[in-house]
């Protein structure tokens, strides 16, 4: 129990707490929601400005979020070019499909008109070949009834007749058949479609780009040229390349069937046999064709004249060899006959001519004829206007002698020799003007290429031999240099090349037989 005092000092203090002001509250106003100690604790504080740290870390967010939006930006750019950039690819590969299968179409076509066309002159040799070879048939089947049947009793003058028509159908026909060969090889075109892709790393891009190793080649290639053109003309190319090409296969004016002889004027006038027309085209300057020079008789048009090679000397006196009459036919530069040495024909002299061949002309002016079968070669001097011979040079002691050149500057002159089959092999003479050898071209690897069936030949001023080879995988020409080793000049697209001939500017004239063309290509 309290005491009575301390029961009144409280009273004392309660009393004070009574008498303290007190505030005055709106008896109308709703009472303030009551506070929990949580809500007082962390209640945000009015405050004038935000410390700096705060400031600090809203810029750095706000910073963030612009990088952000820029790079979704980027890839979404990014994302869009690539996408182009496949579609741009898709439509290219697509027209590149198309292409492919346009060209592969007229690839085709082109094939098929090639072969068809190649087909067609084949039969036409064929033709050729089968009606020379009838014709012979049919003199021998003749001779033979005739004998037969005067044999026994034909008197002196008969008997010779007879015995020269013996000896007229056995002579050396060399009728060959040229044929063209065509084998089908398959061949995979690689066609390589690169996409260029691009790789972000860290904030840098990059781009693949390819490399083109041809770039490098045709630099070389230009290279090579300009050093060969700054070294002088004389610098032998290791490969000819084409300067023009004219004529194609037909009988018109300017049209070729079977090319084979080719003569060229001082001047670069072309004169061509034109074997399958039986004539003789001759161009001006731009090889373009102006004259024909086709001859004349009831005789010569009543058979094939299998026409060979041809030659024209400084006075335009024109030399024309024929196989089948066995006989060198003489022309003015109008194309008037004027004389016919050797054959049997009415009119010819007989100039002791059993097959020519090759006919070319000398530094000293001269014709000069080969013989295969004699083995000789003829050199004629002929009257300018009459044609008629003046005089004449005969040199034996060759083997089948086939083809000839000369060089006008120097005096050389190159031959070449037919090969057979008891072992002799096919060469090329060259001889000084005295008529001595002084090089034998075309029989040791060594020296260059080994011939196998050479035709058409010339020879420069440097002494260099150009040799038109068939060979059993291809047809070519072949460079024999007069000093050193030799190799094939042109190797791509003749068949049957039959005449060369040296141009004034030093290039080289080629008769293509079986493409019924003729090639000018550049070799210095």
């Amino acid at each position: 129990m309290r005491s009575h005092s301390e029961r009144r000092a409280l009273l004392g203090f309660s009393a004070l707490l009574t008498h303290s002001a007190p505030k005055q509250r709106d008896v109308t106003s709703p009472a303030p929601p009551p506070v929990t100690p949580l809500q007082s604790v962390f209640a945000p504080i009015s405050l004038t400005s935000p410390p700096p740290w705060v400031t600090q870390a809203l810029s750095n967010l706000e910073q963030g979020e612009r990088e952000l939006q820029s790079l979704r930006e980027r890839q979404q750019a990014e994302v869009e070019e690539v996408n182009r950039e496949l579609d741009n690819a898709v439509i290219e590969a697509q027209r590149e499909e198309r292409r492919l299968l346009e060209k592969i179409e007229r690839d085709h076509r082109d094939a098929q008109g090639h072969l068809s066309q190649v087909k067609r002159e084949n039969a036409a040799a064929v033709r050729v070949v089968q009606s020379l070879v009838d014709q012979q048939l049919r003199k021998m089947g003749q001779l033979k009834e005739q004998i037969q049947r005067w044999g026994s009793t034909a008197g002196g003058s008969n008997k010779n007749q007879l015995q020269r028509g013996v000896a007229e159908v056995t002579q050396p026909w060399e009728i060959s058949l040229t044929m063209k060969r065509v084998s089908f090889l398959p061949t995979l075109n690689r066609v390589s479609r690169c996409l260029s892709m691009s790789a972000i790393e860290g904030d840098k891009l990059h781009q693949s780009k390819e490399s083109h190793p041809f770039n490098e080649d045709k630099e070389t290639v230009v290279l090579t040229l300009r050093e060969l053109e700054e070294e002088g003309g004389s610098t032998v190319l290791d490969s000819a390349y084409l300067v023009k090409q004219f004529g194609k296969q037909g009988s018109g004016r300017t049209d070729f069937n079977l090319p084979s002889g080719v003569h060229a004027t001082v001047k670069g006038q072309l004169f061509v046999v034109d074997c399958g027309n039986a004539r003789i085209q001759v161009t001006d300057l731009q090889k373009n064709v102006v004259q024909q020079v086709s001859p004349s008789g009831s005789e010569r048009s009543s058979r094939i004249c299998n026409y060979f090679d041809v030659a024209v000397n400084s006075k335009g006196l024109i030399a024309l060899t024929c196989a089948a009459e066995r006989a060198v036919l003489v022309f003015s530069r109008h194309g008037r006959l004027l004389q016919t040495f050797g054959g049997t024909t009415i009119g010819s002299t007989n100039e002791e001519l059993d097959a020519p061949r090759g006919v070319t002309v000398t530094r000293r002016d001269e014709f000069l004829v080969t013989d295969i079968k004699r083995g000789t070669l003829t050199a004629l001097k002929l009257d300018p206007k009459t044609g008629a011979r003046l005089e004449r040079t005969v040199v034996s002691g060759y083997h089948r002698p086939y083809l000839v050149a000369a060089c006008l500057t120097t005096g050389l002159m190159a031959v070449s020799e037919r090969g057979n089959e008891t072992g002799r092999v096919p060469c090329i003479r060259v001889l000084e003007p005295g008529w001595n050898t002084v090089r034998i071209l075309g029989v040791c690897s060594g020296l260059g290429p080994v011939l196998t069936c050479p035709w058409g030949l010339c020879i420069d001023r440097d002494g260099d031999v150009l040799v038109a080879d068939w060979g059993k995988q291809q047809h070519r020409v072949l460079y024999y240099p007069s000093k050193g080793v030799g190799w094939p000049l042109v190797t791509d697209n003749l068949s049957s090349p039959r005449g060369l001939a040296l141009l004034p500017d030093g290039q080289v004239v080629v008769s293509d037989s079986m493409n019924h063309c003729v090639k000018i290509y550049r070799y210095k």
